[in-house]
C-alpha cells in the first residue's frame, strides 16, 4: 500500500512540474490561434452566471493541431509547443489506469470515457486541456491541486469508498429545485436528504436553466429564494478502450423526487407560505469536475419542471424557520406511517391552496381548507359548522380560552366559506376573504400536524360528548 502511494505522490509530483512550462509555452500559440479564430473565444460563460470562462474548447483544439498536423510548415511552427505538450503525455500515460486503455500507436490514442449516464472518445490531451481549465480555478499551488485531483478520479479506491478526490469533485446531487422560502445553510433533514441554499448548488447547474424557470425577480435577490432539496451520491469516470466496455447506466432517482416534494409540501404548510419545487435533476455533477475531465459538464437528466414565470419574484421570501423546519422534519421522518398515509393527501392539497394566485385565488383557498377540515374531522354532513366547532375546539384547544377562540374562529371560517360555495360573495369583500382563509388555514396546519403525530380519536362523538 506504501509503495502505491508513493507512485501515485511520484506521478503528481511530476506532473506538477511539468504543467508549468506548458502553461507557459502556450500562451502566444493560444493569442495566435484567436486571432487565426477570431469567433471562437467566449469571454465569460453564461450559463455559469457570467464568470470568466476557461478555453477548454480552444485549447482541445490547439494541443490537437500541435500533435497530428501534417501541413506543410506546421509541424516545425509547433514544435515549441509540442515538446513540452509530449513530456505532460508522457507523464500522464505512465498511470496504470491510463496506460490500460490508450493505444500505443502513435495518433491513434483515443478512447473511451464516461462520466454516470454519458460517454464519448477522448484522449490523452483532452485531460491535458482539462488539468490546465481545473487549475485556472484554483489557486495557491493550483498544477498540483489538479494532478492529485485528477489522481483521485484514476485511484481504483474511488469505486470501493476508501479514497475520495481532494476538493470533493466525486459528490453529485439528484436535487428538487424550489423557489419560496430564503435558505441560508446546508440542513440535513432524513436518510441523507438534505436542504440547500442555491449557492450551495450553483456549481452543479446550468444558470440559463435557472433563469428560465423561476420567477423573474427571482435574480434580484441574487437567487436566495431559491434553495434546492437534495440526496448526495459518488461517482468517479469509467475508463475503457472502446465504448462496448462501459458501465450500466446510472439508475433514476424517482422515489427520492417524491419524497422531496412531499417534504416541500410540509415545509410550505408548516410556513404558511407557498414553497413551490419547480424542477428535478438527476445526475448533476460540478462543471469543475467535468472540466477537469476536459469535458463540458454533461446536462443532467430532466425528470420534471414547471416554469414560474407567471411570478414575480420580487418580494423577499420567508427565512426558513426553525420551529417550523423542525415540525416539517418530524413528520417527513414518519412519512411510511399509516396515519401519514392518510394526512398525505391533505397536506398536498393545503400546499396547493397556498400556491393559488389570480383573481378568485382567496375564495379558491377557502374552499380547499374547508375540504381538508371536513376530511380530517369527519362532520355530520347536517351539522358540519357547528360539529368543526366542537371537535377542533376540543382536539386543539388547551383550556376554555383557547377552545373558545377555536370555536369562534372555525365559526366565522365557515360561514366564509358556505358565502362563497352558495355564491352570496357580493358582500364578501378580500380583505374579509382574506382573513377566513388565514384564519382557517391556521387551524387546518396545527390539525393536520398533530394528527400526523397521535392520530384523531377512534370516535369522535364520544371524544367531545356530542351525539348529533
Amino acid at each position: 500500500m506504501t509503495s502505491d502511494r508513493r507512485k501515485d505522490n511520484n506521478w503528481v509530483d511530476q506532473l506538477a512540474l511539468a504543467l508549468p512550462d506548458l502553461a507557459n509555452v502556450q500562451e502566444s500559440f493560444l493569442r495566435e490561434y484567436w486571432e487565426q479564430n477570431p469567433c471562437t473565444r467566449v469571454v465569460s460563460d453564461i450559463r455559469r452566471g457570467g464568470i470568466p470562462a476557461f478555453p477548454l474548447d480552444d485549447l482541445r483544439d490547439l494541443y490537437a493541431t500541435a500533435r497530428h498536423s501534417n501541413a506543410i510548415g506546421e509541424r516545425e511552427h509547433y514544435a515549441p509547443l509540442r515538446e513540452p505538450l509530449d513530456s505532460v503525455r508522457y507523464i500522464l500515460l505512465s498511470h496504470p489506469v491510463l496506460d490500460r486503455v490508450v493505444g500505443p500507436i502513435v495518433g491513434r490514442d483515443s478512447f473511451w470515457m464516461q462520466i454516470l449516464n454519458t460517454g464519448g472518445a477522448t484522449s490523452p490531451t483532452d485531460l491535458i486541456a482539462g488539468l490546465m481549465a481545473r487549475a485556472h480555478e484554483l489557486s495557491g499551488d493550483r498544477f498540483r491541486q489538479a494532478a492529485s485531483e485528477l489522481n483521485g478520479f484514476l485511484d481504483p479506491g474511488v469505486v470501493h469508498g476508501s479514497v475520495r478526490p481532494p476538493g470533493g469533485l466525486d459528490v453529485g446531487y439528484n436535487m428538487m429545485l424550489f423557489y419560496g422560502l430564503t435558505v441560508t445553510k446546508n440542513i440535513d433533514v432524513a436518510d441523507g436528504i438534505a436542504i440547500l441554499p442555491y449557492e450551495a448548488v450553483r456549481p452543479f447547474l446550468d444558470e440559463t436553466f435557472v433563469e428560465r424557470l423561476a420567477p423573474g425577480g427571482a435574480r434580484i435577490h441574487r437567487w436566495q429564494s431559491v434553495g434546492a432539496v437534495v440526496k448526495p451520491f459518488r461517482w468517479k469516470p469509467m475508463f475503457s478502450r472502446s465504448g462496448h466496455e462501459r458501465e450500466p447506466m446510472v439508475e433514476r432517482a424517482k422515489s427520492f423526487f417524491l419524497d422531496a416534494r412531499s417534504f416541500l409540501d410540509l415545509l410550505s404548510v408548516a410556513h404558511e407560505s407557498p414553497v413551490l419545487p419547480f424542477a428535478a435533476l438527476s445526475c448533476c455533477i460540478t462543471w469543475s469536475a467535468a472540466q477537469l475531465l476536459g469535458r463540458e459538464c454533461p446536462e443532467p437528466g430532466i425528470d420534471w419542471s414547471q416554469i414560474l414565470q407567471d411570478l414575480d419574484g420580487f418580494d423577499a421570501r420567508p427565512v426558513l424557520e426553525p420551529v417550523a423546519f423542525a415540525e416539517a422534519k418530524v413528520a417527513f421522518h414518519d412519512r411510511d406511517s399509516e396515519q401519514y398515509d392518510k394526512m398525505a393527501p391533505i397536506v398536498s392539497r393545503l400546499a396547493e391552496a397556498l400556491a393559488r394566485h389570480g383573481r378568485f385565488a382567496d375564495q379558491e383557498k377557502v374552499v380547499a381548507v374547508a375540504t381538508s377540515l371536513e376530511q380530517m374531522y369527519g362532520p355530520n354532513e347536517r351539522w358540519i359548522s357547528r360539529n368543526l366547532q366542537s371537535r377542533v375546539s376540543r382536539f386543539l384547544g388547551t383550556d376554555a380560552e383557547s377552545r373558545e377562540r377555536l370555536t369562534v374562529n372555525v365559526k366565522d371560517f365557515y360561514d366564509a366559506r358556505s358565502e362563497i360555495v352558495h355564491g352570496r360573495t357580493d358582500e364578501m369583500s378580500p380583505l374579509r376573504t382574506g382573513a377566513a382563509f388565514v384564519k382557517g388555514f391556521r387551524i387546518a396546519k396545527q390539525s393536520v400536524f398533530k394528527m400526523m403525530r397521535e392520530g384523531p380519536p377512534d370516535d369522535w362523538d364520544a371524544f367531545v360528548g356530542d351525539r348529533h
